[in-house]
């Protein structure tokens, strides 16, 4: 076996992008993505390569796998096309040279997974803060404006319409929300999604908490739909997809029939609501002002 050795002296070089970071340092590459920080040692690194795939100036770690299997490859998007070729070419100088043996193995089980979780910038919280302020605040304002308006115009019957037509006005926004969110999460799920089975885990509250492990290894909590079927009932298994760039957004799979009452659940009830809530809403303002 060919001993495994990293060059001395390599330097420090990272990479740093909306979704995580990346960094090379004393032997190692860290990584900070989704909340956890990983250490990969160069041992474990099969190759560090260009991944246009993730972004025009994204780039890829793949790890070594045993023969015939799928290796373990976590990406970090990047808009310097210049720091990504300098970040790929030193560590690429910088991994030790390995036999066959060494390559088969699975870089995966190499990873480590430090403890504790990684701050966001402190920017991200302010604009993630001021953003919650304005999709509160302004609604409310503008509600309170409209009111207002409509009561020094002298029409009673629009300010009554305005007060009573906000509720059905909501339902009907927040039908058409979820439906919009859940069809925009499955097909990101269906385009680069990974099908695993989650098991029963924990109960929280009144939730039932279930849990599947992702590609990295690492194990991830998540609700499953009640109308989703399980593929097995002893132990209790569900068949889920999950994002592996976000692997927060997990879908179980639904039967047809689900999708069907679901769709004209959302389609009668939710149009119902959404035009009566326009009509008493903002077409009363409309009807004042021209």
């Amino acid at each position: 076996m060919t001993a495994s050795s990293t060059p001395s002296h390599v330097p420090s070089v990272a990479l740093r992008g909306r979704q995580g970071a990346l960094w090379l340092e004393d032997g190692s590459l860290t990584l900070e993505q989704d909340g956890i920080r990983r250490r990969i040692p160069l041992t474990a690194v099969e190759e560090v390569r260009p991944a246009p795939g993730v972004s025009p100036r994204g780039v890829e770690v793949v790890l070594t796998a045993p023969e015939g299997t799928r290796p373990t490859v976590y990406r970090v998007a990047h808009r310097g096309a210049s720091a990504r070729d300098v970040f790929v070419a030193t560590v690429t100088a910088a991994l030790p040279a390995r036999d066959a043996e060494e390559r088969r193995r699975d870089g995966a089980e190499q990873v480590v997974v430090l403890p504790g979780t990684v701050t966001p910038p402190w920017h991200r919280k302010v604009f993630e803060d001021l953003t919650l302020a304005l999709v509160l605040g302004v609604p409310i304002v503008g509600w309170i404006a409209g009111l207002v308006t409509l009561i020094m115009h002298a029409d009673i019957i629009g300010a009554i319409l305005w007060f009573f037509g906000t509720k059905p006005l909501i339902i009907g926004v927040v039908l058409y929300g979820m439906a919009a969110k859940t069809l925009y999460d499955r097909a990101i799920l269906r385009r680069r999604g990974v099908t695993v089975l989650a098991g029963f885990h924990r109960h929280d509250g009144k939730k039932r908490m279930f849990q599947f492990t992702d590609l990295d290894g690492v194990p991830r909590d998540c609700e499953v739909d009640s109308a989703a079927e399980p593929v097995s009932t002893s132990p209790e298994r569900f068949q889920v997809t999950y994002d592996p760039r976000k692997p927060e957004r997990v879908a179980a799979r639904l039967p047809v029939r689900t999708w069907v009452w679901r769709t004209l659940g959302v389609g009668v009830f939710g149009t119902l609501f959404l035009y009566a809530g326009l009509y008493m809403v903002p077409y009363q303002l409309i009807q004042v002002l021209s």
